[in-house]
């Protein structure tokens, strides 16, 4: 087997991934947002303004991968969040008609709409 070794611009973005993480996501996970069994909506809109709900969609395995990694070892709650809009919105991206990817995914990028 190859062996296998992240090139400097991966690494970079993931250390700059979980300092974005420790300061923006972590606090709103700690703070809650919401009732147990909840949603945390501002967790959610922060991952949008953030941009990191549209790199669902335009990302590779591997950066979705480095994503998620980066997120969890920083915040769990904030790798759930995204991993739990990825997973809603995959169907309406792969096989929703167009009004409906219309209607739907630019509300679900920009954290306004929980999948």
């Amino acid at each position: 087997m190859g062996s296998f070794s992240l090139e400097p611009s991966q690494v970079a973005w993931c250390t700059e991934l979980r300092e974005l993480t420790a300061r923006r996501l972590a606090p709103l996970a700690e703070d809650g947002g919401t009732e147990p069994g909840r949603v945390n909506r501002p967790l959610v809109a922060e991952l949008g303004r953030l941009g990191l709900l549209e790199r669902l969609f335009t990302s590779g395995a591997l950066d979705l991968c480095l994503m998620r990694e980066s997120l969890a070892r920083v915040c769990t709650e904030a790798e759930t969040a995204l991993a739990l809009q990825g997973l809603g919105a995959h169907p309406v991206h792969a096989h929703g008609g167009e009004e409906l990817r219309a209607r739907w995914l630019p509300e679900v990028v920009a954290g306004r709409a929980v999948a």
